[in-house]
Parts: structure tokens; sequence; C-alpha cells
């Protein structure tokens, strides 16, 4: 189990820079507190103000021995064609392999939302992307999807590498072979590798699909070297070729504030105004007790980015809880009724030398302005 535990280490960037010195400083404060409509206002609350879901976690982790056992991790949710919602996330396990037990991972899992908010894994016994050997993107994890309606199947943007996301990352493009999003096709190469005088150099992570028009796309991402930030590469050909943004990045770590350290974020187009949500933390990083905080940007055109100054906006709920130690990852869609529901996933302080995290759901209340 623990060598399960230290290569599932590579799962995601909640890791990034990781320190073993202990900071007492950096321990959970619990009398944080969070935006809400009283102290926001109604026509501010849109995007700032979030309400757990009473169900979570949604996706919920077995016992081991078992192919997701370990983690539920970096959800991503789309609606099909079938206008299902379907969510995708990274995970790992541990195999009974001739009951030596050996760990496998990071893979990707598929599961199906219904209206009440309740997910089914689908399929319920295996990865939808498995380990891939002999490939440059033997791990893939931190998926973005898109499903296009012109070709009648989902593009999937993901995170692959062959020995780790510090040794040899670059982003993987595939396509899927049905309608479900289960079966897909195999990357040749990278779409994007960052070049060794990058900004980006040390590492990238978690692609992050939009949609601009029919002749604009862009993917945001996590990236580190020269500094920390998120970065975009666009394609004007959907997505037949993409290139880096010649000013990356576009947004920075704030060293003088509580996202010392920033991880992806999730990018929606709403009402003439970009929002981007993303994972930040107070430096150093201690991987048993440092909090993690999800804060909001805006910008008018994608590039240019303002910080809320509600922020943090959600983060850490109170102690002994499933999400009392950090919520990462966060990808944000608009529901029906015009509310924000934001996927993440959280960990939990009386679990995290055993368990990477589970999938939750938050509402934000519709806009108002």
């Amino acid at each position: 189990m623990l060598r399960a535990l230290s290569i599932l280490l590579f799962f995601t960037v909640l890791f990034l820079f990781a320190s073993c010195e202990k900071d007492s400083a950096n321990q959970k404060d619990h009398s944080v507190s969070y935006p809400n409509v009283s102290t926001v206002g109604a026509s501010e609350a849109f995007g700032v103000v979030w309400e757990e879901f009473s169900g979570n976690p949604i996706i919920m982790n077995p016992s081991c021995p078992a192919w997701n056992c370990l983690a539920s991790t970096d959800p991503w949710v789309a609606k099909g064609p079938d206008n299902t919602n379907i969510i995708w996330f990274s995970t790992g396990g541990v195999l009974p392999l001739s009951k030596g037990y050996k760990s496998h991972g990071p893979i990707v899992g598929r599961a199906i939302l219904d209206k009440n908010l309740k997910s089914t894994l689908n399929p319920s016994n295996k990865p939808v992307l498995d380990l891939r050997d002999d490939a440059w993107d033997k791990h893939r994890e931190t998926v973005s999807t898109y499903w296009d309606q012109d070709q009648g199947n989902w593009i999937m943007w993901y995170l692959g590498y062959s020995i780790s996301f510090f040794d040899d990352p670059g982003f993987g493009q595939i396509y899927s072979k049905d309608t479900e999003g289960i079966s897909w096709t195999e990357s040749q190469t990278p779409i994007y590798r960052p070049k060794h005088d990058n900004w980006d150099f040390a590492f990238i992570t978690s692609p992050r699909f939009i949609k601009i028009s029919d002749t604009e796309w862009r993917l945001y991402y996590t990236g580190a070297g020269t500094t920390v930030g998120i970065g975009v590469l666009l394609s004007y050909d959907k997505g037949e070729t993409w290139e880096a943004y010649k000013h990356n990045p576009v947004f920075e770590r704030n060293l003088d504030s509580w996202d010392q350290g920033l991880l992806g974020g999730s990018v929606l187009y709403h009402n003439n105004t970009y929002y981007m949500w993303y994972a930040g933390y107070h430096e150093p990083l201690d991987l048993e007790t440092t909090p993690m905080y999800i804060g909001l940007a805006t910008s008018t055109d994608g590039f240019n980015w303002e910080r809320s100054p509600y922020n943090p906006v959600t983060g850490p709920s109170s102690p002994t809880r499933w999400d009392d130690l950090r919520i990462v990852s966060p990808h944000v869609i608009v529901d029906s009724d015009g509310s924000l529901l934001l996927f993440a996933h959280a960990q939990s302080m009386s679990n995290v030398q055993t368990s990477m995290g589970q999938v939750g759901i938050w509402r934000s209340p519709a806009y108002s302005k």
C-alpha cells in the first residue's frame, strides 16, 4: 500500500514544489469565512457565493483492492448529445495481481450524473483511459472534453507523461469512437510540450478547454518554471493545430496573498464576462496540513484578469468533514435554472495519507445583475 501511495502522489499537481517542512502558520484555519449573500449582496453573488451540495461527496472511493480505490479527482463535466451530464475524472487504485497488489494509475474514469446530482460509474468495472505502455502518454490525467456536433464525437484533452509530470509532460488530444465518451483513439504525439527556455519549462498540467467561437478555441492550463501561473494555447482551425499565446502566462500567483501557489483554473464565458475559478494556497506546501481554497478572477477578454475582492470564495469546511483540508481542481458549468455548479475534489485531514480525495459539488445562485 505504501508503494501504491508513493506512486499515486504523481496524480495531481497538489504536490507541486511540495515541502516536508511543517509550518504552524500553514495549519487549517477554520476561522476563515467565505462570502455569503448578506455580506456580498444578491447582485454580486454569481460565482462568488457557494453552498455545498448536501449529497457530497458524489463519487465514493471503494475499498482496496480496486481499480479506483485511491482517488476521485480532477472532475470535468459536459453535457452529452442526449442532454445527460457526463463526468470524467482522474483516479487510480491497487490491483490484486497474483495477490501481490500493484498500484495502478493515474487513469481516467467516467460517471453519469442524474437530475438529482447523483452519480453512477459507467463503466463501473474499469477506466475509460487505462495505462498505455510504451507510449509518450503512458499516464493520462486531468482531462477536459468537448462534444463536436459537426463530427458527432467527443474531443478530449489531457496531461500525459511516460515518467512523471516533472520529467516529460505534454498535452494530448484524442477523439471518441462512440457518442458516450467511453472508447477513445490514441495519441501518437503531444499537441504541446514546453521548451526548456519557456516560462513553463518545469511543469504543466490541467488543460481546460473553452470554445470562444467556431474559429477560436482555447486551452487554459497551469504551468511552472520562471513563475507559477496559468497560460493559454490557441487554435484557429478547430484543434488541428495549437499555438501558445505570446504573452503567457495570462494569470500569475500573488506572492503577497493567500494564493502564493495556484493550480488549474476553470474558465466560463457568461453574460459578456470571462470567469475563472482556480485553487490557491499559502506556501510552503505541506501535504498533510496545507489548506487550499478556490478563488475567482474575471476578465473582459480572457487574457487580462482581475481577482475578486471576495477571494477566496470557498474552501475547506468545518473540522472532521470530508472536505476539511482542501478543495482543488474546480470545473464550473451553468445549470438549467441559471445557477452555477462547481465540481471539484476535496480532501480530509483524517484520510490524507490514504486517499487523494473525492469529488463533490457546490452551487452558486443564478445571475441577478
